[in-house]
């Protein structure tokens, strides 16, 4: 498995950001048209797995990958909450914004994804959590972004 990821990873390389296109990326498959790069797909899918068994329900997913157009509406209508088009890490296929009570500090299922993720290669950055620079609890990124 760990060749397949590494081939994943790579599987998007000579794209810029926000111009992937959809059939380089995998769809999460209980998010219909939610999509991400594959290795992330195949991590973040194990992690549901994971979480389904501790609350009976999907991880609710609001957002994944952003085209760059997408990023440019997300701008618009979000402000200071999104990225400038063409540097948001959703439009690498690796950052996800969640719901289902993850959006929220101090939730049993917030506090179970900073417990469990890391184990599956995504976090809540450090400048996404709580006294972060930049609070939002629903943003979840694969892998070292830094």
């Amino acid at each position: 498995m760990a060749a397949q990821l590494d081939a994943w990873a790579t599987s998007t390389e000579g794209f810029g950001n926000g111009q992937i296109p959809a059939d380089a990326l995998c769809e999460l498959s209980w998010a219909p048209g939610e999509q991400l790069r594959c290795d992330a797909d195949h991590q973040f899918e194990a992690l549901n797995a994971k979480y389904r068994e501790a609350f009976g329900t999907d991880i609710a997913i609001t957002d994944s990958y952003r085209s760059y157009d997408s990023q440019v509406a997300t701008k618009a209508a979000r402000g200071y909450f999104a990225a400038v088009p063409g540097t948001s890490n959703h439009g690498w296929g690796l950052a996800l914004d969640l719901g289902g009570g993850i959006q929220d500090y101090g939730t049993a299922q917030y506090e179970w994804m900073r417990a469990n993720a890391p184990a599956f290669g995504f976090d809540n950055p450090e400048w996404a959590r709580a006294g972060g620079s930049k609070n939002e609890p629903w943003h979840w990124e694969y892998g070292d972004l830094s």
